[in-house]
């Protein structure tokens, strides 16, 4: 988030993660910045700024985690967000998050948040949220997330997200739009075969993709987005040059199992387009190839082992899609006197049913 911050016309002077290898990487990027590498709570007091920005945890509101906030205590760490928000009292911040958030116990948890966020500081703020799509601005993946923007109700302005750029390629047209970008292309240059760069299940008999991997259809087609790009090295999905993987077997009434298999010498990618590359043997994304697909540069290379790199490439706000959402609210360009259709009233925290939805069931 920082990156597309920078890009977007912001100096950074502070930052904070209690990941080492997320903290050695910062310090790196932004030797300019002061940088708490400790526990949020941890923190005593932060500096000046006219722009708060985050990313609180969010696996106890993943769809794909266990879903138990209520026992879970990073649920509560966007309080220390809030904190932050009250204290320096930012002319604008910005916070990002699963859009599971929105769904959890009916949004009782998002509820909280935006009560919170409204009332920070000694004049509050006014809020804007939305389930944003990152393949909608460019970027070669498809990525879900909910972001909520607050503008300083001294200000008398209200944030407006931008417009979608981009369209899936059967929509775009008749929309003045562009079609989705390809991530097989988004990785051209890359090595086929990098070694030591992806997840590799040693000395299994079964290979190097385990039951659970296998349950779910892995390989995105190389034309359009990538799945999400996560943050566990073992889940990362296959690159877009592997053969097919087609569904052998279904019991979804029974737990949501199910079984896909390669289907060998089977590639998608190569109808029209005989001139790319093929993977024999299937493997999952490298993370040079998570940092391409979530569109950091190449020259940002973060410390720590592949799993650490895959780990903090795939927690991380792409900085394609943080450019985009900020670079309006740097310039001003997106605010607006009257409020926009996602603006979120005080009178409306209790009725979160009438939240704006229309990026979210359009997905």
């Amino acid at each position: 988030m920082d990156v597309g911050a920078r890009l977007a016309g912001a100096q950074l002077i502070f930052a904070n993660d209690n990941d080492p290898n997320a903290a050695t990487s910062h310090a790196r990027f932004f030797p300019e910045a002061e940088f708490a590498a400790t526990p949020v709570e941890e923190v005593e007091a932060f500096p000046a700024a006219d722009l708060v920005i985050g990313g609180y945890p969010c696996q106890s509101f993943s769809m794909g985690g266990l879903r138990r906030p209520a026992a879970d205590p990073r649920t509560q760490l966007f309080r220390q967000f809030a904190r932050c928000v009250d204290s320096v009292a930012p002319r604008f911040f910005m916070a990002e998050n699963v859009s599971g958030l929105r769904a959890i116990q009916k949004g009782r948890f998002l509820e909280e948040q935006l009560e919170a966020f409204s009332d920070a500081g000694p004049r509050g703020y006014t809020l804007a949220c939305r389930v944003i799509r990152a393949e909608d601005y460019g970027l070669p993946q498809r990525r879900k997330r909910l972001f909520i923007v607050g503008v300083r109700r001294d200000l008398a302005a209200h944030y407006w997200f931008p417009e979608p750029t981009h369209e899936r390629p059967d929509k775009a047209a008749k929309r003045n739009l562009t079609p989705w970008a390809s991530h097989g292309d988004a990785l051209g240059g890359l090595p086929l075969w990098p070694s030591g760069e992806f997840y590799e299940r040693p000395h299994d008999p079964e290979g190097h993709f385990a039951w659970y991997y296998m349950s779910r259809n892995r390989k995105a087609r190389w034309g359009g987005p990538s799945f999400t790009v996560v943050a566990n090295w073992r889940h990362v999905t296959l690159h877009p040059a592997s053969p097919v993987m087609k569904l052998t077997w279904s019991n979804l009434a029974d737990g949501w199992k199910q079984r896909w298999d390669f289907a060998w010498g089977e590639y998608e990618h190569l109808d029209g387009h005989p001139e790319r590359p093929v993977l024999e043997e299937p493997r999952r994304l490298s993370w040079r190839e998570c940092a391409r697909i979530q569109t950091f540069p190449d020259y940002l290379v973060p410390d720590g082992s592949t799993e650490s790199k895959i780990e903090q490439i795939g927690n991380a706000v792409p900085p394609l899609l943080a450019e985009n959402l900020l670079r309006p609210l740097i310039t001003g360009e997106g605010l607006r006197s009257y409020p926009s259709p996602d603006a979120v009233e005080p009178e409306m925290l209790d009725q979160l049913s009438l939240l704006p939805v229309e990026a979210e069931s359009a997905a």
